[in-house]
């Protein structure tokens, strides 16, 4: 069934280590109206999914529009995945994998042909998105975070960057 609006789903994930850790995903369909919430979404997110249907051309093209968006809105270390839906239309097909995979290189993003109908791949696409957000916060070091402590809460795993002390007035980092 296709997405009228916004939708928003809580999930868990299982962490390497087997610790559940709590996953909010928002699916804004693409749709002109929601790109400025879509914008506030972006600055919270740790990974994106950007996603076109493969018999579609047109919503392939878009798929640059919404990388810039990303690009501009994102922090730029945001996990992003390139997803080509409707694999079940085979016979429609309007974009190539290989034109798919390509736009996904170039924007050093991993791609996927899924199909939401017939349950195919999606939970091979969540699972590499969850492993790829999980092996960011937890063990990358990225240009920002340099410099700054980092608190992981183990109710909601998100990282909270402090500039400076903690509150407990030493310099420290992970409570």
């Amino acid at each position: 069934m296709a997405t009228i609006g916004l939708d928003y789903v809580s999930t868990t994930y299982k962490s390497p280590n087997s610790e559940d850790i709590a996953v909010k995903i928002w699916d804004t369909a693409g749709q002109e109206r929601f790109k400025t919430i879509t914008y506030s979404f972006y600055k919270q997110a740790h990974g994106v999914i950007v996603t076109f249907d493969v018999t579609n051309q047109v919503s392939f093209t878009n798929v640059k529009t919404w990388l810039e968006s990303i690009y501009q809105h994102a922090d730029p270390s945001i996990t992003k995945v390139l997803v080509g839906n409707k694999i079940d239309l085979e016979d429609d097909r309007k974009v190539s994998s290989e034109e798919a995979k390509s736009l996904a290189d170039q924007h050093k993003m991993k791609y996927f042909e899924t199909s939401a109908k017939l349950n195919r791949n999606i939970d091979e696409l969540m699972q590499h998105l969850m492993e790829r957000v999980y092996q960011k916060m937890f063990t990358d070091v990225t240009e920002d975070s340099r410099g700054k402590s980092v608190v992981i809460s183990k109710k909601d795993h998100r990282r909270q960057e402090q500039n400076g002390k903690n509150k407990n007035g030493g310099g420290g980092c992970c409570k």
